[in-house]
């Protein structure tokens, strides 16, 4: 496919299949006649959250564990295993997105710490339910005092007729005749109140740099 970048080639077979009559909505859904521009909307924002997850990497910034639920089962059908968890890689989290440094984007699931500090005095039993979490998080070899999010959502970025029907924390629409991919920076956003991914991931960015900066200095100069 000339004249498409690299990030295009996995959503380049979308187009050649018919597969992207999208259906309108309010801003429009992106038509069938919008394919190529959907692929380059979709490729291109995976480079900016492969960008964005570089920098925070390049600044030094812990990322978050990512881990899925292991349901309790039978190991060969007879031995009992309890709920634990395996992990599936790392990124961060930015606001409504977690994103990694090959640009894969997730909707974030619950976030937990993996520790065994048990904090003095009476714990309610929610308190109790954190704190049994927090440790079989660590039985699951997950590094101590790491921040991980359990179960996350992975948004389609490589299926455009997938992100045209998203209702999650990215969607691809068609605003003022172009095709482009916004934020959905709160579950209950509309379409009319979503945020350009470029200006979303710098805003949080300058966030996300601006704190690790300034704890870095208060743990130089307690």
């Amino acid at each position: 496919m000339k004249g498409c970048c690299a990030a295009c080639v996995p959503l380049a077979a979308h187009a050649a299949a018919g597969t992207l009559a999208l259906g309108d909505a309010a801003p429009s859904r992106v038509r069938h006649d919008r394919g190529v521009d959907a692929l380059t909307a979709l490729a291109e924002a995976r480079a900016a959250l492969a960008a964005a997850a570089g920098r925070l990497a390049a600044a030094g910034a812990a990322p978050e564990q990512l881990v899925v639920t292991v349901p309790a089962h039978r190991a060969l059908g007879v031995i009992p295993r309890r709920e634990t968890f395996r992990r599936t890689g790392e990124g961060f989290v930015l606001g409504a997105l977690l994103v990694t440094s090959s640009g894969d984007v997730f909707s974030p699931g619950r976030i937990a710490r993996a520790s065994r500090q048990v904090l003095p005095g009476h714990q309610s039993e929610s308190a109790r339910a954190r704190r049994e979490l927090r440790e079989r998080l660590l039985d699951a070899r997950l590094p101590e005092g790491s921040t991980v999010v359990i179960d996350s959502r992975p948004v389609p970025l490589d299926d455009p007729t997938a992100m045209a029907a998203e209702r999650g924390p990215l969607v691809l629409l068609e605003q003022a005749g172009a095709t482009t991919v916004l934020v959905r920076w709160m579950p209950t956003a509309p379409d009319a109140a979503l945020r350009p991914l470029d200006a979303y991931l710098a805003e949080r960015l300058d966030l996300a740099l601006g704190t690790l900066t300034a704890a870095r200095a208060e743990s130089e100069h307690p």
